[in-house]
């Protein structure tokens, strides 16, 4: 019976040294002189050309995790001017885009930090509020806060309203008051706390909202 010659056929060797060699080589010589026709080289190139075209399409597909909204944002720092829903699939350019998860789950964030008191004393203020952005304005707020606008926002402008009020006050005021000298004083930082989400867009919980004013030198017990 006649074989007809392949590309990986290789023919029988005598057994010896040299056996595994000679099969080697024979293969080589078969690959080399199947790169040089030309219609075999056109097949090879829509083969590799075609499974990249399919693995990019694949990795472009991005699906909006449930509970947030998607933003694609390319290499720039650009956003598409558009906000995807949960579940929804979007198509990002690989290595070009990049799909954005913001939540829209209420978020509880703890912010703990240290400020001067009007009779220079550091005194520690513990903060416990529940954060949520506007739907619409999901894009404003990633650009200002970023992915954790949460985090951001209690960093760049909850911190500078609580420095504000802290340093009217002096360290027994804050600390050894009673609750009817410090529920005004925390109700004052919830309110700056309340214009502000309000000014950026976000959602603050008034009524969760809870803060504590410390001496960071005290023992824990």
């Amino acid at each position: 019976a006649q074989v007809l010659p392949g590309l990986l056929a290789t023919p029988k060797v005598p057994p010896g040294s040299g056996a595994v060699v000679l099969a080697d080589g024979y293969r080589a010589a078969r690959i080399a002189a199947w790169l040089r026709k030309t219609e075999n080289l056109k097949n090879l190139g829509r083969m590799v050309g075609g499974v990249s075209f399919f693995s990019l399409c694949l990795l472009s597909m991005k699906r909006v995790a449930p509970g947030h909204v998607g933003l694609i944002e390319d290499r720039m720092g650009n956003l598409r001017p558009y906000i995807y829903d949960d579940g929804q699939l979007v198509i990002a350019i690989p290595l070009w885009q990049r799909c954005i998860n913001m939540r829209l789950i209420p978020v509880k964030k703890r912010f703990i930090k240290e400020y001067k008191t009007k009779d220079g004393r550091d005194v520690e203020v513990r903060l416990l509020c529940r954060l949520q952005p506007k739907v619409h304005w999901v894009p404003e707020v990633y650009y200002k806060f970023g992915k954790d606008y949460g985090r951001g926002f209690l960093e760049k402008e909850a911190s500078i309203d609580i420095s504000e009020v802290v340093k009217q006050h002096t360290f027994d005021e804050l600390v050894k008051g009673t609750d009817e000298v410090v529920d005004p004083i925390a109700e004052e930082i919830s309110q700056r706390l309340f214009d502000a989400c309000a000014f950026h867009k976000l959602k603050i919980a008034k009524e969760e909202t809870a803060i504590v004013f410390l001496d960071p030198d005290a023992e824990v017990e």
